[in-house]
């Protein structure tokens, strides 16, 4: 069954360059309409009952995010298009909501388009709620881990630490929940950075260091979490890993 989409930006040029790529490179999607700002986009989605939107985030008048104030029930998905910031990207990555970066390169429409298939009908409005409360605050407050039974979010203070698994992720949190997440540990050590108190004293591990109860100096150093689960520290890691403690 084909995709049927709507384009939303006020840049003329960027609409019309994503919309050559869906229509000329992208099999199966048709655009069935564009709209230079929120009111249009909101009268051209009642008409045409789209799939999917693609919507800019910075337009004048409405911002991208203004348009779900105008729909009770959000019945199309929605990959954003954005110029932002490195931050700004790192809120996208963690809150489960998909995006392209401008300039828009074909490679990264295929991606995105095959992660909407992946999650096709799955409601939208509290990742869509998650990423703008990530976007309007000073740092990532809450996290959304995709797993394998949906998306879970977690407030950052509540993860105790991280532990690396191959291409997988596991968090261990305070209230005794493991959850694991098909993302490199990497992918989270741009976003839990040391301003939010995480650090990686191991190339497996990342700690909250909050919720660190415990310094261990013997058998090279470890430390231990408010659970009682011990974490290495590595040997090249150890002398900066106090400081940022504050013990050095």
């Amino acid at each position: 069954m084909g995709i049927r989409a709507i384009i939303v930006d006020d840049e003329q040029k960027a609409r019309n360059v994503l919309s050559a790529i869906l229509s000329g490179e992208i099999p199966g999607v048709e655009v069935v309409d564009q709209a230079e700002d929120v009111p249009s986009a909101v009268k051209s989605i009642m008409r045409h009952k789209p799939d999917l939107v693609f919507l800019d985030v910075e337009m004048p008048g409405y911002n991208g995010f203004q348009l779900l104030d105008f729909f009770e029930q959000i019945e199309f998905s929605i990959i954003f298009t954005t110029a932002y910031s490195e931050y700004a990207l790192q809120a996208f990555q963690v809150s489960a909501v998909d995006y392209l970066l401008k300039p828009i390169q074909i490679e990264a429409v295929e991606l995105a388009l095959e992660k909407y298939k992946a999650r096709r009908g799955e409601p939208q409005r509290e990742l869509l709620e998650n990423l703008r409360q990530n976007l309007i605050s000073s740092s990532v407050k809450k996290l959304a881990l995709p797993t394998g039974s949906g998306v879970i979010f977690v407030k950052t203070e509540d993860i105790l630490y991280l532990k690396a698994d191959g291409s997988y992720t596991h968090f261990i949190l305070n209230d005794g929940r493991q959850l694991m997440v098909s993302r490199k540990i990497k992918e989270y050590e741009t976003v839990l950075t040391p301003e939010l108190q995480f650090y990686r004293p191991h190339r497996s591990y990342l700690v909250n260091a909050r919720r660190i109860s415990e310094y261990i100096k013997a058998d090279g150093g470890s430390v231990v979490l408010e659970n009682g689960d011990s974490v290495p520290i590595a040997r090249d890691a150890k002398d900066e890993f106090l400081e940022f403690l504050g013990m050095r």
